[in-house]
């Protein structure tokens, strides 16, 4: 048996019990309740039943349950398809942990993430299948590749057994899930999570946003990241059907929300502008939505938003380690457009700014943002004292910048490791992001410090143009001067570097900012001071 993982939050933290029902009860009475409702409908026409769903996962179950113990970890590595979901819950209803891979991952990721996480099988679909079979030797764990065969939703079928193993009532307080949290500074982390994590997640979307049988969300994320699980639970608990694209488009995203009939948007980061950046059509307006709930509105852009598909955009916030944990009430949404206000807490959360010494600042400054609330994350994989750091006095620390307003409403300020010390001034790059990302012909920017003699660093910005842009056409400067009639002097960068390549990306769909260059390398980098003598 793999060694357990120990709980690392506070033993004062709130829902410390195991929930009443586990993800696989919910899942199971579900699918028994509405065996033929579809649960998931992908773009291409693939539906799963409810029932065909429980059949999967029941089989597959069967096979994993002599070749698994409690505690043990699974690891996954496939593009959007229906076995992802299936291959989930079935190692749940073993007691196992999935671990999921950004399907995007070569030898060195994938390697460490396999090894780290001490994976006993794999399951990979066929185009992943080389790697791992050359990954396994180094691996020692690593007992067995499972590979999926062609046939959605079946691509498991050929790996079955006897059904579910029995289930004791302390299963509800197991792990069920490692996600590797690449952060957009440092190394990937093994965050552990449980069915308490994954019942509270569905509950609160569902309460919050009143979500019911007449909705249908549309999942456009990748399946291996955190948020894709709860939506297929929702749709599940709500009695209608989670819609998936195989992949994040926005050529085909709002074909697919007419096709699918959806009416609830969910997205990160970088997916509200990139799809605002595409060319307006008359069929803007054409769709069945009635709220879009997104985890990063860029406050210049959010009227923007709202006008274009006539609908309220309202922001949510949170890591995997907590889930959603700070949302815009629906009700208050239309008042708070373009406030950059993140929301209030969720329901039995309690978020507080602080300071380095644990003590609270007052409203309207910048501090930590601290979470104390049900189904947090129970700690890293193999790393107690980040664990311990992260919990430290009884919160969860997130490692974010945020302040609070006199009426109580949060505001996001950045990455507190993401922040340039420019003069003596501390400049969250994310402020900067959000206003040159705000410009039309900007698609994606990143920014960054660069060591200075004088001024101990200064701010550099990686930009990427939107189609149609070139260095000639959106020259430089306009960006300065678009950035100094909305940011003070000293956050003005003074680096402006082009870029030809999509960046990398988080599995948060963040920019992935450890491989930027940080020089100011004049055969590519214009400067500020050089070209405009400031």
């Amino acid at each position: 048996m793999t060694s357990p993982i120990p709980d690392g939050r506070p033993a004062d933290m709130p829902g410390g019990d195991p929930p009443s029902q586990d993800l696989i009860e919910l899942v199971r009475d579900a699918c028994h309740q509405d065996p033929d409702i579809p649960v998931l409908i992908f773009e291409d026409g693939v539906s799963v039943s409810r029932a065909r769903l429980w059949a999967e996962i029941t089989s597959f179950a069967g096979y994993l349950s002599s070749r698994i113990a409690p505690g043990d970890r699974v690891a996954v590595m496939m593009p959007n398809r229906a076995e992802f979901m299936v291959a989930w819950l079935a190692v749940a209803a073993c007691r196992g942990i999935l671990v999921a891979l950004n399907p995007a991952a070569r030898s060195h990721d994938a390697g460490h993430v396999l090894r780290d996480s001490a994976a006993r099988i794999a399951v990979v679909d066929g185009a992943h299948a080389p790697l791992f079979a050359e990954l396994q030797p180094d691996c020692p764990e690593l007992a067995e590749i499972i590979v999926a065969a062609d046939g959605e939703p079946g691509g498991l079928s050929a790996y079955t057994g006897p059904g579910l193993p029995q289930r004791p009532d302390e299963a509800r307080g197991d792990l069920t899930n490692i996600f590797y949290t690449s952060g957009t500074t440092g190394p990937p982390k093994g965050c552990a999570v449980g069915h308490d994590y994954w019942i509270r997640f569905a509950d609160l979307m569902a309460e919050m946003y009143s979500f019911t049988a007449a909705d249908r969300m549309i999942c456009c994320l990748q399946f291996f990241y955190n948020d894709p699980p709860w939506m297929l639970l929702l749709a599940l608990r709500t009695g209608t059907s989670m819609a998936a694209m195989r992949r994040f488009s926005v050529s085909r995203y709002w074909r697919v929300v007419r096709d699918l009939d959806v009416t609830v948007l969910f997205g990160i980061a970088s997916t509200a502008s990139l799809l605002l950046k595409a060319p307006a059509s008359e069929d803007d307006k054409r769709h069945k939505v009635r709220l879009s709930i997104q985890v990063g509105i860029p406050a210049p852009l959010h009227q923007d938003l709202v006008d274009r598909w006539g609908v309220p955009w309202v922001e949510a916030y949170g890591l995997t380690e907590t889930g959603v944990i700070v949302s815009m009430p629906v009700g208050q949404a239309g008042q708070m457009i373009g406030s950059g206000s993140i929301g209030v807490p969720c329901p039995g959360a309690d978020v507080r700014i602080l300071n380095p010494d644990g003590s609270e600042v007052p409203d309207g400054q910048p501090g930590e943002i601290a979470v104390r609330a049900p189904g947090l994350m129970r700690g890293y994989l193999n790393k107690p004292k980040e664990t311990a750091d992260t919990f430290r006095g009884g919160w969860l620390h997130t490692g974010d910048l945020g302040r609070r307003d006199a009426a109580g409403y949060l505001y996001f300020a950045g990455r507190i490791k993401d922040v340039i010390r420019r003069a003596g001034e501390n400049v969250a790059a994310a402020e900067v992001e959000n206003v040159i990302r705000s410009h039309p012909g900007v698609l994606e920017v990143a920014a960054v410090p660069v060591p200075d003699d004088l001024l101990g660093e200064e701010v550099k910005v990686h930009v990427l143009l939107a189609d149609g842009q070139s260095p000639q056409s959106l020259p430089p400067a306009e960006l300065i001067a678009f950035s100094a009639e909305r940011l003070a002097r000293y956050k003005v960068p003074r680096y402006v570097e082009y870029r030809a390549a999509e960046f990398d990306r988080t599995p948060s769909m963040r920019v992935k900012k450890e491989n930027l260059d940080r020089s100011a390398n004049g055969g590519h980098v214009w400067d500020r001071s050089t070209e405009l003598n400031w």
